[in-house]
């Protein structure tokens, strides 16, 4: 390392170092080099053991002060892919590195960001659509170690030290049920006796079950039923029965513990539409929060008892644009245009009983452009006087806000809309790329936010809210 690049990069530190050291400053390049020292460095991550949504602490000391060193963090998914992220950071003048206060100085992220490392984990550009996968009776095993200079992550092979940690999804006591037949998905339950508050937990266009949020949702207390609405309808359908979600409802409100006058619902991106309905049609749904959730049911024709509630706005092809890689976005313009052209394809909203809130919430670079979707909903709210609902923007995130801390997706595929063009498919016609949109520090931010204002609004709409639960409270209160 050259006294010039060291001066550059430290500044007035880097003439402090060498007095130090008693390095004179026309050293030849050659002949210096910051170094750590190797017997005594000691990593300290607190907690290391924990649920994913609890915010990590990273310390490095007993290093060389001014040194420079590499932090990596690396780990193995639950189908054995491998993820890693590195930051580069000089030592302070004890020798120490925090984490949350000391700036990247390149690597994965470059300032001060404190879940950095595990905000930008990922697999190199061959696994550019992924991210650690997740069984939420595993652990994510992470090993972080501290390296001898700036390196590459590839070339972080000699620590000098490292240490595990584990994040878990399911908290002691929380149980799972896995439910069978048409209602497929699985069920979280809090541990202890309740009563809890309740809720339907719906991802977007995959139809895979994610079940994460809703083991962390049931580790804070809240029981929470995840579905798959596209299993749920056979796949990428065109229409879908609503009396599966009434189903699930009155399953979900039956069981021992829970809260059983009412419910909420979280639902993602096009899950959004059937969030919408059932706090319509539902009456004992009462709460419904949406992230990134479309203004209309993109391509589905829903039905109640054979009568149609909304149909099936024709998302597809031309409502996107294609970058070298066949990577999707929406087309702002082309997306409001073709939304204010065809309103009978609008959910419905205004119908919504007053006694029923939203929480309505976009990322401002939602490839998917759900700030159009979360204004038309507005409106339509506003235009009959129902001022039950909250939105919230959130700056710098995308498509995809999850629990804290979960990596930052940049891509995600889905199954291909029955509107896309076959040309436009990408490499693998079986899956629909879509850029996400958003930056990993603001995301890991608003993650945090989104994830309290989220338990907030549920356990203030479905527990304190409820008749039965106020009579519960007065009930099994203690009187002198």
């Amino acid at each position: 390392m050259s006294y010039g690049y060291v001066t550059r990069l430290l500044g007035h530190r880097a003439k402090i170092l060498y007095r130090k050291l008693g390095v004179p400053h026309r050293v030849h390049p050659k002949e210096f080099s910051l170094s750590c020292s190797r017997d005594a460095a000691n990593i300290e991550v607190l907690p290391r053991i924990s649920l994913m949504d609890v915010p990590t602490s990273i310390r490095v000391t007993d290093l060389t002060p001014f040194s420079l060193v590499t932090l990596q963090m690396r780990v193995e998914d639950a189908k054995g892919i491998k993820f890693t992220s590195h930051a580069h950071y000089a030592c302070n003048e004890r020798g120490a590195v925090d984490v949350s206060s000391s700036p990247s100085l390149g690597g994965s992220y470059r300032g001060i960001f404190p879940e950095g490392l595990i905000s930008t984990l990922d697999h190199g550009p061959e696994y550019l659509f992924k991210r650690p996968s997740v069984k939420t009776d595993q652990p994510w095993k992470i090993v972080i170690g501290a390296y001898e200079g700036h390196l590459r992550s590839e070339n972080c092979t000699r620590p000098l030290c490292e240490v595990d940690m584990e994040r878990h999804f399911r908290g002691p006591g929380v149980k799972r049920l896995v439910l069978e037949g048409q209602l497929g998905g699985a069920l979280y339950l809090p541990a202890g006796p309740g009563p809890h508050p309740a809720v339907v937990d719906m991802f977007g266009g995959s139809i895979l079950l994610a079940e994460h949020r809703s083991s962390l949702l049931a580790s804070r207390g809240i029981a929470s039923l995840t579905l798959s609405h596209m299993s749920l309808s056979g796949g990428m359908s065109l229409s879908f029965d609503f009396e599966h979600l009434e189903h699930a409802v009155n399953f979900l409100l039956s069981q021992p513990n829970v809260i059983p006058d009412r419910c909420g619902v979280v639902a993602n991106c096009m899950a959004g539409a059937y969030g919408c309905l059932m706090g319509i049609h539902i009456d004992r749904v009462k709460a419904v929060y949406l992230l990134n959730a479309p203004a209309v049911a993109n391509f589905i024709n829903i039905q109640k008892n054979g009568e149609l509630l909304v149909s099936g706005f024709a998302i597809g092809s031309q409502h996107l644009v294609y970058d070298e890689n066949f990577v999707a976005e929406a087309h702002p313009e082309c997306i409001r245009q073709a939304f204010y052209s065809d309103q009978r394809s609008w959910i419905p909203i205004e119908l919504t009983p007053r006694d029923t809130y939203y929480s309505i919430n976009a990322g401002a670079d939602d490839s998917l452009v759900a700030v159009i979707s979360q204004n038309i909903l507005k409106s339509r709210l506003d235009k009959v006087g129902n001022e039950n609902y909250v939105t919230k923007v959130y700056e710098g995130s995308g498509h995809i806000i999850e629990p804290p801390y979960f990596p930052f997706l940049r891509v995600l595929f889905q199954t291909p809309w029955p509107n896309c063009d076959e040309n436009h498919k990408g490499p693998e016609p079986n899956k629909l790329y879509l850029r996400c949109g958003g930056n990993p520090r603001d995301n890991a931010i608003n993650q945090e936010k989104a994830w309290q204002d989220m338990r907030n609004f549920l356990t203030r709409h479905v527990r304190d809210n409820s008749p039965w639960y106020q009579n519960y409270i007065r009930d099994n209160s203690c009187t002198n």
